[in-house]
């Protein structure tokens, strides 16, 4: 009898000690994601005039303000989040969950706006073409929306939530990724997209060291990434893709 009491007894304290590190590790990649957004945006915008980013860099804008501030306040937002969770703290997760999704209207709006009046600002690659380069912020509206949608359709199943709202934040990393001068050998799409992708590679690792599988809103989400890029880059510099970018910036001309 007190053999069986002690076995039942070493389950739960095995599932005490999972779920203590698998909030460490999503802090830990949270604050990794943070901190790689805000070094590739130190030149350009937190420390714009003070670093030199070692090229010409485009005009600020109070939309380009706006944008700066909100996706800010959403990032560390997300990583206090994270890290009341960590700590234990659902009550107030729960509070500032409703926050966040009333923020997300707005950011729709603004990062729509913002990625339309980039075009006459040029400030994406040089090599680039501006109504090329288009399809990379505008089509991650909608990528950053419906990961943001799968976490609130799932709010209630921790497990599902926290995937959909982590993989949303590596869609948020490339553009900071894109900011960082990285090698020569370094291709451009590699640096935008693939680097970023790491942070995938490490959460399917992590589910499959934690339950011996990939959870389904891993897959899903990070199926939505993946394909969210490979179109982006293959439809930039396609007609319909150019004509379309034509006219939606002629919206906001």
């Amino acid at each position: 009898m007190t053999e069986r009491a002690a076995g039942n007894g070493k389950a739960p304290i095995a599932r005490s000690r999972m779920m203590t590190a698998e909030r460490r590790f999503f802090a830990g990649m949270t604050i990794v994601m943070v901190a790689t957004i805000i070094i590739g945006f130190l030149p350009s915008y937190y420390m714009r005039g003070i670093i030199d980013p070692g090229h010409p860099l485009a005009p600020m804008t109070p939309l380009v303000h706006l944008h700066g501030g909100l996706f800010t306040a959403w990032m560390l937002l997300f990583l206090i989040q994270v890290l009341l969770v960590s700590g234990d703290r659902r009550d107030i997760h729960r509070k500032l969950g409703i926050v966040a999704f009333a923020l997300l209207p707005l950011m729709i709006a603004v990062g729509t706006l913002a990625g339309l009046h980039q075009v006459a600002r040029a400030s994406g690659p040089p090599i680039v073409p501006p109504l090329s380069w288009l399809s990379v912020p505008l089509l991650s509206v909608p990528v950053f929306t419906l990961l943001i949608g799968l976490a609130l359709i799932k709010r209630r199943e921790a497990a599902s939530h926290k995937r959909y709202m982590v993989i949303s934040m590596i869609e948020m990393t490339s553009p900071g990724l894109g900011r960082i001068p990285w090698p020569p050998f370094i291709p451009g799409p590699v640096a935008l997209f693939g680097i970023g992708d790491l942070f995938l590679v490490a959460l399917i690792a992590w589910d499959i060291r934690s339950t011996g599988r990939v959870n389904a809103a891993t897959a899903i989400g990070g199926t939505v990434l993946i394909a969210s890029q490979v179109l982006r880059i293959a439809i930039w510099e396609t007609a319909p893709w150019l004509g379309f970018a034509r006219w939606a910036v002629g919206l906001v001309a």
